[in-house]
Order: C-alpha cells, then structure tokens, then sequence
C-alpha cells in the first residue's frame, strides 16, 4: 500500500491501525460487474475492516481506507513563487 509516497506491507499498514485503536475484522463485501442491458455480476471477496467501539464493518470502512484517511499527510497546493506580488 502506497501511503505519502512510500510502499507498506499490509501486516505493517494493521499493525498501525491497531496501535491507533482499531480493532481488525473480516469483511465479506462484492463488486457489481455490468455484464448486458441492466444485469449485474456480483463478485463477492473478503477483506478485513477497521473499526472503533461499536461500529460495525461496512464498505466504507476498509483497512485501507482507514489507513489513508489516518495517515496520509494532506499536503497543501504551493504557492507560486512571484505570484500575486508586485
């Protein structure tokens, strides 16, 4: 996983979400494949999902998710240098 622009392994990236709380869980979720007219394949996958108190596992709340929404640094756009200066 690809995080501030640096690679980490799962194990590690689980690791984290623990020490910052979260407990880990399996997940069975699906992706919905448009196949003809309005017919869809639902291909079905488990994965593991992090959560806090009484939250239950859902889409939104992937490990990996989780992990950008808590690690990743926002970064702010850099101003241009001379710009809007006289």
């Amino acid at each position: 996983m690809l995080i501030n622009g640096h690679r980490y392994r799962e194990e590690e990236v689980l690791f984290a979400l623990r020490q910052e709380g979260f407990k880990i869980v399996p997940f069975e979720t699906y992706r919905e494949t448009h196949i003809h007219g309005s017919t869809f394949i639902k291909d079905y996958y488990t994965t593991k999902c992090a959560v806090k108190g009484d939250q239950e596992p859902t889409d939104e709340n992937v490990w990996s998710i989780i992990a950008r929404k808590i690690f990743e640094i926002k970064k702010d756009k850099p101003k241009l240098i001379g710009y809007g200066n006289p």
